[in-house]
């Protein structure tokens, strides 16, 4: 969704964050291509454009679209990733979206482009994609950041990821284990203002002053480039600050709530306001003062969609070995980050296999994604075991859409928790005694003719800013991302606009 401000304040943070990408440059004497990008600019710019279109009658918040620079020199052969900017909309109303480019295949040189998108039920949205050619040094800018990568020796996991919503650490034996944010209580506002949230996002009208004066009454200055989400009409919302970095959870309180500011029972219709601790990992470092809350046990194998090697015959899991293997961070960018592990020597039942795990993170988005590549597959009778916690309350599976979930609460009891797993990859069969051994929800998957499968996990927790109440709603939330996974928005390449 667009700033919720007028144009004239879009334009001028477009403005201000053209001037300073210019400077960074000017010791190169380079002219960055974001400069092109001003509305009403005379200079010629080199431009793909794309519509991209929701097929759905749901609506799509902040979806990854991924291109690759093949596809995009197949449209412009002069195609560059040195210099780049995405922007929605037409000249002059462009707004410009976070995007990043990554080197994946780690051979030194950039290969996909990476923006999110969010997209109304059945929209579609005509995305540019501006480019310099010319200029020969790379710009990279993190703009919100919103995801990160990194090593903790000091944890004992292999690394570290996270969005600004969840945290997962991947630990030696394979498995993963899932880490909420705690939300952050700052104050309490009439319910006269619910009106004006929902109005806010619909009619991307600013916030009028007494709104604003409530939050800096409060300790909070918000900056001109906000944006407000609406996650129920009338009970609860996100209000993002772009240039602050910062998110806030509004939601509409009930006789029957118990308070997040320590009050007994607030009032009904009263509207509290907490705010989303963002990117925290060092906090895992202090785990006597963190706001990270582990969601899953810290011991065992799987934990939250990690892998194992899947013993058919023996009906049992196998670690993955603890030495022998290597990681890198291929991206720890604004809005992805991708952690791989690749284990070159993986002795498979006197067979030597090269195993390349890689996981994917996205900002403002809680599931992770494992891409999983076995070089010359697995023996016959093995294949890989992943899944999900049993957290007793509830469950269900759907083997033919390739979903699995469980519902009920965190390791405190305390908070809601939703854990999902979805795949396309061919599901084998399994032990019936293994859940009640391990607590655990497995999914066996036999990948394909070439080594390879993925699959999405992710937790919900009510803890944080995105939780989810009830398990009618994480259910329905579980079966609107599996419809959502299994049919992308389409993307049309469109031909050149004419020159005027």
């Amino acid at each position: 969704m667009e700033t919720t401000h007028t144009e004239d304040h879009i334009q001028t943070h477009i403005a201000r964050t053209i001037l300073t990408i210019c400077l960074s440059l000017i010791l190169g004497s380079l002219l960055v291509l974001s400069a092109c990008t001003m509305p009403g600019g005379n200079q010629k710019i080199n431009k793909i454009r794309l519509s991209i279109q929701n097929t759905l009658p749901i609506p799509r918040k902040n979806v990854p679209i991924v291109l690759t620079g093949a596809q995009l020199r197949k449209v412009n052969a002069d195609f560059s990733f040195k210099a780049y900017s995405v922007v929605t909309g037409k000249a002059p109303r462009e707004v410009m979206v976070p995007a990043q480019a990554d080197d994946l295949d780690y051979d030194g040189e950039r290969d996909q482009l990476c923006f999110l998108l969010n997209l109304g039920a059945e929209e579609t949205k005509e995305v540019s994609i501006l480019y310099d050619p010319t200029v020969k040094a790379t710009l990279t800018l993190d703009i919100n950041k919103q995801t990160r990568a990194a090593i903790f020796p000091e944890l004992n996991v292999v690394a570290a990821m996270e969005s600004n919503l969840i945290a997962y650490l991947l630990k030696p034996n394979g498995a993963f284990i899932a880490y909420g944010k705690k939300r952050v209580a700052r104050f309490s506002m009439d319910a006269m203002f619910q009106t004006e949230l929902d109005q806010a996002e619909l009619d991307r009208r600013p916030l009028s002053p007494e709104l604003i004066q409530h939050f800096e009454t409060n300790g909070i200055t918000l900056s001109q480039q906000v944006q407000i989400e609406t996650q129920k009409p009338a009970q609860q919302w996100l209000l993002r600050d772009l240039e602050n970095q910062e998110t806030y959870f509004i939601r509409k309180s009930y006789d029957s709530d118990i308070s997040d500011l320590g009050q007994e029972t607030p009032t009904a219709g009263q509207l509290n306001v907490v705010e989303s601790i963002g990117l925290s990992l060092n906090a895992l470092l202090d785990l006597e003062t963190t706001k990270m809350v582990a969601l899953t046990p810290r011991e065992g194998l799987i934990g939250c969609g990690g892998i194992a090697l899947w013993d058919k015959a023996k009906a049992e899991m196998v670690p993955l070995p603890a030495e022998g293997d290597y990681v890198r961070i291929l991206a720890d960018g604004s809005i992805r980050s991708v952690v791989q592990r690749i284990i070159p020597a993986w002795n498979v039942k006197g067979e030597i296999r090269r195993l390349t795990s890689t996981t994917f993170i996205y900002g403002e988005n809680p599931w992770i994604e494992h891409h999983i590549h076995i070089d010359g597959g697995l023996p016959t009778d093995y294949a890989i075991a992943t899944g999900i916690p049993d957290l007793k309350d509830g469950y269900k599976e759907d083997r033919e859409q390739g979903w699995i979930w469980s519902w009920g609460t965190d390791l405190s009891g305390i908070d809601t928790l939703g854990i999902a797993l979805i795949t396309s990859a061919r599901r084998d069969t399994y032990s019936t005694n293994i859940s009640e051994k391990t607590d655990l929800l497995p999914v066996i998957l036999t990948p394909d003719a070439d080594g390879r499968l993925n699959y999405r996990t992710f937790a919900i927790w009510g803890g944080g800013i995105d939780g989810i109440e009830t398990e009618t709603e994480f259910a329905q939330h579980v079966q609107d991302t599996t419809t959502a996974l299994k049919i992308p928005p389409r993307i049309t390449f469109l031909p050149p606009e004419e020159e005027k």
